[in-house]
């Protein structure tokens, strides 16, 4: 199965992790990745903010290349990638904005046409939960975990087209497939205040405080997430949020890919589990 692959600027830094784990299980479940050729930023978070045109231009041009890479189906981990280039190829459907978009240079026919889904969706829609429990040989026995969606991989319902907005699911399928057990909790879909992050950092405090706190309640001993920007969010500010709120949390944030691999029987270093602030030590102990 070849899909085009949309790392998007997070997995080339920061969340370089993701980007290694998601290939490995990728093609451990027979997944062709093939990054797209000289893709640019998708304009998340900002620019569909400033200049809506331009921002589905960005992804207009990103659609473009997988088209001409003669595939018809593009993916990314990335959640905020993920609803910029879903937007784009919604958008795209109008004969007036791709009219609009040949202003900036951009021929765009043709790429409304390319299918994009979320990683996430890939493994449950296009492989399928019993092709994942097959490839299950160290089962996730053990540890209680939260599985975070955020807020853009379920919405908006018109765009995400993905899931449950408010009760998704997928997610605790996945992790139930794995051999984890999921615990129920109100915050699965609620925003980090990821977006916040350079401007507001109070509101990031404040989301992301109870985002941690509605998982410790939970009973959670790690929170499990599919969007570097939640992750990084809630593993590099909590200290900050255990200090303003006078609670400890020590919940790792880790990426549902990292614990594919750990159940494909990959080891800790491979799936860049060293890279977390808040380290899975407990998680790791348990799972043997």
């Amino acid at each position: 199965m070849a899909i085009a692959y949309y790392p998007g600027c997070s997995l080339h830094s920061m969340a370089h992790e993701y980007d290694i784990s998601a290939r490995l299980v990728s093609e451990r479940l027979g997944i062709d990745l093939r990054e797209v050729t000289d893709w640019n930023c998708c304009g998340a978070t900002a620019a569909h903010s400033l200049n809506h045109k331009l921002a589905v231009g960005l992804n207009s041009r990103n659609l473009n290349l997988v088209k001409d890479m003669k595939l018809d189906k593009i993916t990314t981990p990335c959640a905020g990638c993920f609803s910029r280039l879903k937007t784009a190829s919604l958008e795209l459907g109008d004969p007036a904005m791709r009219e609009s978009l040949q202003d900036l240079g951009i021929i765009s026919e043709g790429a409304e046409a390319v299918q994009v889904e979320h990683l996430l969706q890939v493994m449950l829609e296009e492989v399928g939960l019993d092709k994942i429990k097959q490839n299950v040989v160290k089962p996730l026995k053990g540890p209680k975990l939260a599985a975070y969606y955020g807020c853009l991989i379920t919405r908006p319902r018109a765009v995400a087209q993905f899931d449950d907005p408010e009760q998704p699911m997928a997610l605790d399928n996945l992790l139930q497939a794995l051999g984890a057990e999921t615990v129920p909790w109100s915050h699965k879909a609620e925003c980090c205040g990821g977006g916040f992050a350079a401007s507001d950092t109070a509101i990031v405090v404040d989301l992301g405080g109870q985002v941690l706190e509605a998982a410790r309640q939970a009973g959670a001993q790690a929170l499990v997430v599919a969007c570097p920007m939640c992750q990084a969010n809630l593993d590099t500010r909590q200290q900050t949020i255990e200090a303003d709120r006078g609670q400890k949390y020590g919940l790792p944030i880790i990426y549902f890919t990292q614990l594919m691999g750990l159940a494909f029987g990959f080891t800790p270093k491979q799936m860049g589990m060293q890279r977390l602030l808040v380290k899975p030590n407990q998680l790791l102990a348990l799972h043997g």
